[in-house]
C-alpha cells in the first residue's frame, strides 16, 4: 500500500507528465520537431528542434511542486520563440476572455505530423448550447487524452449532427495540393475557409473564430471570395473558445482514427510527429511495401522524406 507521501508524489508526477505533454502538443501542431517524453529520476523531458537549432525542455516533479526549465541558447531566435509559445501557454490558462454569443469556430490537426491526413474541422457554437455542453469537459484537444477526446467527439457528433463540418485531406490529396500551392498555408486558408462556408449554409453566423496560423489579411482575401458579411477574429490559442476548442477535438479525433485504421491495416504502429522515430518506421514502410504505399502515407515536402 502507498503512503500518503507516495501518492502525492505520484499525482505530482502524474501532473508533470499531463504539462509536458500538453507543451509538446503545442509545438508539435506549430510545426516544430518535438521527440516524446522521456522520464529521468526528477523530471520529463523532450528534445526540440526546427532542423536546424535545438532545445531541451524539462518539467521537475518533487515535494515543491512542478518547475519548468527550458534549456539552450537563451540568446538565439529560435530559444525565444519557443519561450514565448511556452509563456502564452500558461499566460491563456487565466485569461478573461469574451466570446461570441454565436459563431463559427474552426481549427486544424496533422500538420505537424509526417503521417497521416491534414484534418480542418468547424463547428458553429451558440451561447444557448453551453448547458448542453457542460458535461463534456471541453478543452483544448492538447490537453485531452486520446480516450477522452473519442468519448467527447462521440458526443457532440450525437447531440450536434448539424453543428459541424471536417475535411479530412488525405497524404496523397495533400501532397497534390501541396505539389499545386507550395505552401502549406494556402492549402489550411482553403480547408479553414471551406468548411467555414459550408456550415454558413445552415447557420448564418457572422463572427468567425479561427486558430491563428498565417497572416489575417491573406485569410480575409479567401474569405472574400465566399462571404460578404463577416467578422473575422484571427487569434493565437483560440482553443479558449468553445467553438474552436470543439472543432480541435473533432479534427484531432479524426486524425486519429486514422492512424488507428492504417496502422491495423499495415500491421506497423504508424507514430504521430516528425521526430527521428517516424524516419525509421517509414523506412520500414519503404522496404516492405515500395515508395507507393509510403507516398501515399506521408507528407512529400517534410525534411523526414529526404532522410528516408
Amino acid at each position: 500500500m502507498q503512503s500518503a507521501f507516495q501518492n502525492q508524489h505520484s499525482i505530482i508526477e502524474q501532473k508533470a507528465l499531463q504539462e509536458i505533454q500538453n507543451v509538446r502538443n503545442i509545438l508539435l501542431k506549430d510545426g516544430y520537431l518535438v521527440d516524446e517524453p522521456t522520464k529521468k529520476q526528477y523530471n520529463y523531458e523532450i528534445n526540440i528542434s526546427n532542423g536546424k537549432d535545438k532545445l531541451k525542455f524539462l518539467v521537475y516533479f518533487g515535494k515543491k511542486g512542478i518547475k519548468n526549465v527550458l534549456q539552450g541558447n537563451l540568446n538565439s531566435d529560435f530559444y525565444k520563440k519557443i519561450d514565448a509559445i511556452i509563456n502564452s501557454k500558461f499566460n491563456f490558462q487565466s485569461e478573461e476572455i469574451t466570446e461570441p454569443e454565436n459563431y463559427i469556430g474552426t481549427d486544424e490537426s496533422g500538420k505537424g505530423d509526417f503521417f497521416g491526413p491534414l484534418v480542418v474541422a468547424a463547428f458553429a457554437f451558440d451561447i444557448k448550447i453551453r448547458k448542453e455542453l457542460s458535461d463534456l469537459n471541453i478543452k483544448d484537444s492538447k490537453e485531452l487524452s486520446d480516450d477522452d477526446i473519442r468519448k467527447i467527439a462521440f458526443m457532440i457528433r450525437k447531440r450536434f449532427p448539424e453543428r459541424f463540418y471536417v475535411i479530412e485531406i488525405t497524404p496523397k490529396r495533400y501532397n497534390e495540393l501541396y505539389e499545386s500551392f507550395k505552401n502549406l498555408n494556402s492549402i489550411l486558408i482553403w480547408a479553414h475557409t471551406k468548411a467555414i462556408e459550408e456550415l454558413k449554409k445552415n447557420f448564418n453566423y457572422t463572427d468567425l473564430v479561427i486558430d491563428k496560423f498565417c497572416n489575417e489579411d491573406l485569410i480575409r482575401t479567401e474569405l472574400n471570395k465566399k462571404l460578404t458579411d463577416y467578422k473575422l477574429m484571427l487569434t493565437e490559442k483560440a482553443e479558449r473558445f468553445y467553438g474552436v476548442a470543439i472543432a480541435s477535438i473533432l479534427a484531432r479525433e479524426r486524425l486519429l482514427n486514422w492512424f488507428e485504421k492504417k496502422s491495423t491495416e499495415l500491421k506497423i504502429d504508424l507514430p504521430l510527429g516528425a521526430a527521428e522515430k517516424v524516419n525509421d518506421v517509414a523506412s520500414h514502410i519503404k522496404r516492405k511495401f515500395g515508395n507507393e504505399v509510403l507516398s501515399e502515407l506521408i507528407k512529400l515536402h517534410f525534411k523526414n522524406f529526404k532522410n528516408i
